[in-house]
């Protein structure tokens, strides 16, 4: 009787691999496939196939769920009076400020705000665009989280130098728990740099999984050990995305709320948005929170104030100035925050950039599309552009533009 069950078995094995076929090129092992959780995700199935017409830049349904920061509006900047400043040292004319304009138009823009000593000296909208609309800052996201790092810190949950291990437990064992808090900010984790692999294919497609995936964390959680920590300056996508948990898992706080309570709400802003990666569940940090253009241009207006706002400690003290210092590995990115000076030759290929800054202390929060905020503390100066890439884009024109009136000859 046994003997012939083993046949059966024996028989039906056989004639399986006889049946069996090679996959061809680009569609995966289904026996391997199917054991990804992203197979069985049903929130990541629905955003694969509710795609909208330009993924990188998605319509408002898209952003579902939203984890909304809420805002307590008030007043934007006062504008700038009329004629009381025409030919004054230290300050932008009308002129330059018509030249920037016209330029930041002719170049894709759909909004420029500019921001000097307190004062709103000009603000264009083109292609539909309203002060009031909110709008994804795509990668100037990935400067948010920083900030609310600093409130870890100053309230003793964690120290930068920490091993990342002692908060996301999964890894207290494993050699990624040995990334320091630090590291993980300043993008010196030494963690895999997926490759890009658009929206095909979906097994082993671990950027798109971050980004469309219904649990973000264990989606973060799967890039693996790449390099020495603090070794190699990458901007991996996971980093930033890792980082609010660690946050979130020293504070007990969730980042919207954090962003709400001690920043959004004192800085006037309106309310914002993140998207969760499901209903109830965790924001996506590494891009996209969506903020009116005003808002972001005063989230600029903070960080150049050294976190100070109206006379009152928004950030912790002393936080901006770690944020604006460079690690060992890269000179032109801090924790969380772009440092225009000194020119990188091989950035300015991917974000054209005709000559330096004229301001040594020009920092930048960017996201794709070329869509920035210029901050520069040593003249008080604050400059948002939101817009899409164009192949004769240039980085240094908006802020050396302006500088143009405000250094002397």
């Amino acid at each position: 009787m046994k003997s012939g069950v083993y046949l059966a078995v024996i028989f039906s094995l056989l004639l399986s691999r006889a049946f069996a076929a090679d996959m061809p090129p680009g569609i995966p092992d289904p026996d391997k496939a199917i054991q990804d959780p992203s197979y069985n995700d049903p929130v990541f199935f629905w955003r694969l196939t509710s795609q909208p017409e330009n993924p990188y830049e998605p319509e408002p349904y898209f952003y579902w769920p939203p984890g909304v920061v809420h805002g307590a509006p008030q007043p934007f900047f006062p504008a700038r009076a009329q004629g009381d400043h025409e030919g004054t040292a230290g300050e932008i004319s009308d002129a330059t400020l018509k030249a920037m304009a016209t330029w930041a138009e002719e170049h894709g823009s759909n909004a420029l705000i500019v921001i000097h000593k307190g004062r709103l000296l000009t603000e264009n909208y083109w292609n539909g665009m309203t002060a009031d609309e909110i709008v994804n800052g795509r990668a100037i996201t990935r400067s948010v989280t920083p900030m609310l790092l600093g409130f870890a810190v100053a309230d003793g949950k964690l120290k930068l130098d920490d091993p990342i291990g002692r908060y996301i437990t999964e890894w207290k064992t494993d050699l990624r728990g040995k990334v320091t808090v630090r590291q993980l900010a300043q993008n010196v984790s030494g963690l895999e740099v997926a490759p890009q692999l658009g929206l095909r294919p979906v097994y082993g497609n671990k950027d798109l999984c971050l980004v469309y995936c219904g649990d973000v964390v264990r989606a973060a959680l799967s890039y693996d050990y790449a390099i020495e920590p603090g070794t190699k300056f990458e901007t991996a996508q996971e980093n930033t995305q890792l980082l609010a948990l660690v946050i979130e898992r020293a504070t007990g706080t969730s980042v919207q709320e954090l962003l709400s309570e001690r920043v959004w709400k004192k800085i006037g802003a309106a309310d914002a948005a993140f998207q969760l990666d499901r209903p109830g569940g965790v924001a996506r940090v590494m891009c996209c929170m969506r903020a009116t253009p005003r808002d972001w241009a005063r989230l600029g207006v903070l960080v150049m104030q050294n976190g100070v706002w109206e006379g009152q400690q928004i950030l912790p003290k002393g936080w901006v100035d770690i944020m604006a210092t460079p690690s060992k590995q890269y000179r032109n990115f801090g924790l969380g925050l772009w440092l225009g000076s000194p020119l990188d030759k091989v950035r300015s290929q991917r974000i054209p950039q005709s000559e330096p800054f004229k301001a040594d202390d020009t920092w930048i929060m960017e996201g794709g599309g070329f869509r920035i905020v210029h901050m520069v503390p040593s003249q008080d100066l604050v400059i948002y552009r939101h817009g899409v890439s164009v192949p004769d884009w240039d980085a240094s024109y908006l802020v050396n533009t302006a500088m143009g009136d405000l250094l002397p000859d």
